[in-house]
């Protein structure tokens, strides 16, 4: 059981390499951008906890072990009071599947940064976003964010927009509420060469209509 836990512990490793993995589908980069490690840990860590004990008495049941595996369970379901096979069964199903599933879907997020442009790899998106440094149009340092009762939260962020309309963040696979990494922040002026205009928050930038 503890060899299974272990290994569903490890199953850390896999989700972050996978993620790394992915972004380099997209190329060389000067420099790219993961989401924070913890994303990775929600999964192996309850799966460590649900999954082994079940697993196990299955297991001994399956190569015959009856008296074995019913003598740990009767000891479980005494501790706890209840049928404790049947509750960390349904708790595997139930919330250990859909939070793998979740973080499955987290594997492409990615920002890289190229000399001619950004690469966005989006959650639960098998495409990859492309913005041209070409195309940037305007840079605003934004200094936070604002609650919807309107109170005020720091969180320095490079917001860009592109001739296109569309607008990219510099923290755009960071932690919410964080700063901008200054080396991603950086690189993005540098590249982009626009001088970065400042501003509260990012509800305040006025959108650029996209050029026909």
């Amino acid at each position: 059981m503890w060899a299974l836990a272990i290994a569903f512990l490890l199953t850390f490793f896999l989700f972050r390499d996978a993620n790394r993995w992915w972004a380099s589908l997209d190329g060389p980069s000067v420099l790219t951008q993961y989401p924070s490690a913890a994303i990775w840990c929600f999964f192996p860590l309850f799966a460590a906890l649900a999954i082994p004990w079940p697993l196990t008495v299955w297991y001994l049941r399956r190569v015959g072990r009856w008296e074995e595996a019913d003598g740990i369970e009767d000891q479980a379901d005494s501790k706890g009071g209840m049928n404790m096979l049947a509750v960390m069964k349904w708790l595997s199903i139930g919330l250990v599947g859909p939070i793998g599933i979740l973080t499955l879907l987290a594997i492409p997020i990615h920002l890289s940064i190229t000399p001619t442009e950004v690469r966005v790899g989006h959650y639960a998106s098998i495409h990859t976003e492309v913005f041209k440094f070409s195309q940037a149009r305007r840079l605003t340092l934004v200094e936070g964010y604002k609650d919807r009762d309107g109170s005020f939260h720091p969180a320095k962020d490079l917001i860009i927009d592109f001739a296109d309309g569309r607008r990219l963040s510099g923290n755009q696979v960071g932690d919410g509420g964080t700063d901008i990494r200054d080396d991603v922040m950086q690189l993005l002026i540098a590249k982009t060469g626009i001088t970065p205009k400042l501003a509260e928050t990012a509800d305040e930038i006025p959108a650029l209509r996209a050029a026909r």
